[in-house]
């Protein structure tokens, strides 16, 4: 497959990719392409090869000449301190031909006159940030190194003159990227590449406005260490003369319910929804046997895809505040997305999407409790809530 068709097919799949969060397109990134100046020898031998318009043997190879590039890429955040990319990149360069011999020796009517070029690379690459050491995700400014291996193919065209060189390449490189918002990074590197076929080194400077879709990947919540609420003193019997009936155990029920509402495209709780799901935590602290099914909701905007991972990344981030602030243990909450499939509102109105971006939660437990025989009720006692 031609280059150029993998460059296109690479930014059709750009919208369709947009169902991930994480998912990093750069539709445009611009630089200047530096090639050694034995160029020409190393391709020398192939050159011999070809002939010109006269049937005389070419006498050495073209060098190619400085320019700018241009290229696309596609990728994915792994992790938040690493990415994977799909690179095509492009130079239109120049390429010189500097005969050895005499042109009359040869009949070579093209010396020094520069020839048209297309230099064409397809990447695979590996961006790995600083933050994995430095721990500091929200930071604005972030260096980075480049690893990387591909495809080159350089063309040569001109009257009397056809050149192909296929080759693999190694990338080397190091950069910043500079996070303008949520959505949108500068980028700007130094690459080294290397031609292991013809055997020579080629620089290149990069700048690039990388768009990310679905937002950023954020590392786990720290898991903060919580004092644990104190358990209600057991009731105080006062002594009395007459014969004191023996205190009996009763199991009291915990039904509990919560509803969490998110803005669009976001799994962050609101700080006005924070008190509610601390109320969750105290309740599962006091029933210790007591789980929370917690449910992930979205309207009906945007790819499927995309709703499925919010859905669940809602959920997780009610479940990560539990766990991370109260010190409830995970293996008590379980989550799950579920999209837009079960909305409670209709999705055709601004008022109706709102209602629908949504956690709701069931907390289902019970205790047992020791009363006084003339304080048991008849029936078992029940402790229900419900927090919107």
């Amino acid at each position: 497959m031609k280059l150029s068709r993998i460059a296109l097919a690479m930014l059709v799949a750009a919208p369709f990719a947009a169902a991930n969060a994480g998912v990093t397109v750069t539709p445009l990134m611009l630089g200047y392409h530096w090639y050694p100046e034995d160029t020409q020898d190393k391709m020398r031998n192939e050159a011999l090869t070809n002939r010109d318009t006269t049937g005389a043997n070419i006498p050495g190879g073209v060098a190619l000449v400085n320019d700018l590039s241009v290229g696309a890429a596609i990728g994915l955040e792994l992790t938040p301190w690493l990415q994977a990319e799909v690179e095509y990149q492009q130079t239109k360069a120049d390429a010189q031909h500097n005969e050895r011999n005499s042109p009359n020796e040869f009949g070579f009517p093209y010396n020094g006159v520069p020839y048209d070029a297309k230099h064409e690379t397809l990447s695979g690459n590996l961006i790995a940030t600083t933050d994995v050491f430095t721990g500091n995700y929200d930071s604005k400014v972030k260096p980075y190194a480049l690893i990387g291996g591909g495809y080159s193919r350089i063309t040569v065209d001109n009257p009397g003159y056809d050149y192909r060189s296929y080759d693999t390449i190694g990338n080397l490189g190091a950069g910043v990227l500079w996070q303008l918002n949520d959505a949108l990074t500068l980028r700007t590197e130094a690459r080294a590449t290397h031609n292991f076929d013809n055997n020579w080194w080629e620089g290149q400077g990069i700048a690039a406005l990388q768009v990310v879709l679905g937002g950023h990947l954020k590392p786990a919540a720290p898991v903060a260490p919580v004092e644990p609420i104190a358990p209600p003193p057991p009731p105080v019997v006062e002594p009395t003369p007459e014969p004191t009936p023996e205190p009996q155990q009763l199991t009291e029920d915990l039904k509990m319910e919560l509803r969490v509402f998110f803005d669009t495209n976001k799994s962050n709780i609101k700080e006005q929804y924070k008190p509610e799901v601390a109320k969750v935590a105290q309740k599962l602290q006091e029933y210790p046997n007591a789980t929370a099914m917690i449910e992930g909701h979205t309207d009906n905007t945007g790819p499927r895809k995309l709703n499925e991972r919010l859905s669940m990344a809602r959920a997780n981030s009610v479940k990560s505040m539990l766990v991370g602030q109260y010190g409830i243990d995970g293996s008590r909450l379980t989550t799950q997305g579920y999209a837009w499939d079960r909305p409670i509102a209709p999705n055709n109105t601004k008022e109706g999407r709102a209602m629908n971006r949504r956690v709701y939660a069931v907390i289902t437990g019970s205790r047992t409790v020791t009363v006084p025989a003339d304080q048991v009720p008849t029936t078992a006692p029940a402790a229900t809530a419900t927090t919107e």
